[in-house]
Order: structure tokens, then sequence, then C-alpha cells
């Protein structure tokens, strides 16, 4: 071994678990690629009033200030509308903020001056400058449908794998904890589960309810918990015969304290990047339910039922199908790219590679 190879060693051996791992990510270029991305979603999906909306951002009206926009994404997030609301008369549906503000008068537009939902005259318009992505059969502006359908795929990605990593992680917990007939029958459980192909489960499911965001969340939630399961039920195994576990138990420390306070922050490393690689996959299986009609319903814009519109309106305007496609595609890449450099970088057999 090398004096350099020894200096390597000892640095990471000095440094915290996740220190190194952000250190050895930040070598991987496609995985930073990938993470910039999601950040990027991230940004998209908080700030889309801030981007795309019939409303300015800020504005002088009748000699006041307003902030519409600003304050459509506190209501939009959930925070908003319990301790703040919009001023008169920006909060009345039938008030046209384009046709009664005074061009002369201050006002700041974001990017795209539509809103997802507003129809103009210009049916299947191509792409100009006026509208970036062009329009769609209803003459709404294809660029702000899919800056907000960009907080669909967010919400879906991250609600529906948290229900799935507290159902596998629990499930997975007590499986490798207990041992015995409890991880047994919690195996041949997940067994079971894993037969079924997922996407016709969750299809099977969805045509008993009713076609929501919410939904869609939930059932992937609940049906894409068994490969979390089995990695935190693999790593309790291998972790509750350590000298630390073994040793919380000879103080009397209870089962679940042990669990979840010293078994659990542990073992994460490799559920993360099972929870990473199913964010992909949830927003593939929201895209296909969406586009099949079970999923998001118009008018709420999500990539699945923009796909499908576009579609639909493929032999007139096929300038539409090209955004969902390319949005989708570098989402689930994105996602996939961090999964995969994250797993490269926990994986201890390829430290010395690096």
């Amino acid at each position: 071994m090398t004096r350099k190879n020894k200096n390597n060693d000892i640095k990471e051996h000095s440094e915290a678990f996740w220190a190194v791992v952000w250190r050895r990510m930040r070598k991987n270029r496609w995985g930073m690629f990938g993470l910039y991305f999601v950040f990027l979603m991230l940004l998209v999906s908080v700030l889309s009033p801030l981007l795309a909306s019939d409303q300015p951002i800020v504005c002088k009206y009748q000699g006041k200030l307003y902030f519409p926009a600003i304050i459509e994404i506190l209501q939009e997030r959930g925070t908003g509308p319990h301790w703040i609301n919009k001023s008169k008369p920006f909060n009345l549906p039938q008030f046209d903020a384009k046709a009664e503000l005074d061009p002369e008068e201050f006002a700041i537009w974001p990017l795209i001056p539509f809103s997802e939902y507003e129809q103009t005259s210009d049916f299947f318009s191509p792409p100009s400058a006026e509208h970036w992505l062009g329009t769609d059969e209803l003459g709404r502006d294809v660029a702000a449908r899919m800056i907000h359908g960009t907080s669909v795929s967010v919400k879906v990605g991250f609600i529906s794998m948290g229900i799935a990593a507290v159902i596998g992680i629990s499930v997975g917990a007590i499986a490798g904890y207990c041992g015995g007939k409890v991880d047994i029958i919690i195996s041949r459980i997940i067994e079971i589960i894993v037969c079924f192909p997922v996407f016709f489960l969750i299809l099977a499911i969805m045509v008993w309810l009713e076609p929501s965001i919410t939904n869609v969340m939930i059932v992937i939630g609940l049906t894409r918990w068994t490969s979390i399961a089995r990695y935190t039920r693999a790593e309790f195994i291998r972790i509750k015969g350590q000298d630390y576990v073994i040793a919380a138990r000879a103080l009397g420390i209870s089962h679940p304290s042990i669990m979840f306070r010293h078994i659990l922050p542990n073992s994460l490393a490799p559920v993360l990047v099972s929870i990473t690689f199913g964010i992909a996959s949830a927003i593939l299986v929201e895209s296909g339910l969406s586009w099949l009609g079970f999923g998001v319903q118009a008018p709420y814009p999500s990539w699945g039922n923009i796909l499908r519109m576009a579609y639909d309106s493929l032999r007139v305007a096929p300038y539409l199908v090209y955004p969902p496609c390319i949005a989708i595609f570098l989402a689930v890449l994105s996602y996939n790219l961090v999964g995969d450099s994250l797993r490269d970088a926990i994986d201890p057999r390829l430290r010395r590679a690096a």
C-alpha cells in the first residue's frame, strides 16, 4: 500500500461517514448532474407561481403595491390560507390582471405570463416567443402546464416513497431484529407481494378508487415498500450482533430504543439508495397512470396527462409530445444517476478505487 493510499484511509476514517459519502459523490460528474437536476425540479416546484402565472409577481394598482404571485406560493404550499390571503381585487376569480392593470404602472410579471388553466384563442400554436412550447387544443400554454406539472412529480415521488419508507423500514426492522418465526412470516409476505407485477397491481387497485393525486401517492406508497423492507431487514441482521448492540441489551435498554436509536441510524445508507431509485419509479408510475386516465385528472396538469393530450393530437401538433417525454426522461434519469452515485459512494469495497 502506497503512502498516498494510507493517508487517504486515515483521512476517511477521521471524517464522519456522510462527509466521506458526500466527498466521494462530488467526484462523480453524472451523479452531480442528476443531483443538480433534482434540485432544479424542487426549485421549479416551489417557485412555479413566480415562473408561470397570469398574475404579476409585484405590481402597483390604484396607488398600492400588491404581491399576488408571491402570496400564491404560500397558498399553494398549504401554509398561506390560514394567515394570509390575496387582497382585493386579485382574490376575485373574475379579475383579469392583464386587462385591468395600467401598462404604464409598475408591474413585474413571471417569465411565462400564463397560468396552467388559462385558455387563449391560439389553439395548437407552435412554439414561439409568446408561447415557448406552444399551446394545446384548448389554447393553454404548454410551458406553464409543464412547470406546474413538476409539482405533481415532486409530490408523488417524495410523498409516496415517504409512505413506502415508513412501512418498509418498520416491517424490515421488526423482521431483522426479532428473527425466528416473525422473520419467516414477514419474509414470506414480502416474497408474495414481490411476485405481483407492481404496475398492474397498482392499476388494479386504482380501478376501485377515485382518480386523484392523493390516491395515486397512497397506492404507490402501499405497494413499493418491499425493497426497502428487504434492505432494512438485511442491515438489522448484520448490525444486531455488533458489540454496541450487545452492550445496549446488557444495560437493559428497551428493544424499541435499541432498534430505532442505535441500529436504525447505522442501517440507513443502503435504504436511502433504494428510496432514491423508488422516487424515479414512482414518477414513472404516476406518468403511466395519468396517461391511462387513472392518475391526475384534467384540468390539473401533470406530465402524464399532458403527454396523453399530446398523443391524442399527434397528427395535428406533433411538437407537443416532446416536452413531457423529455421531462419524464430527465427526471427518471436524474434520480437513477443520484442513486447510482450514492450506492458507489456508500459501498466500502469501492473506496480504494477512488
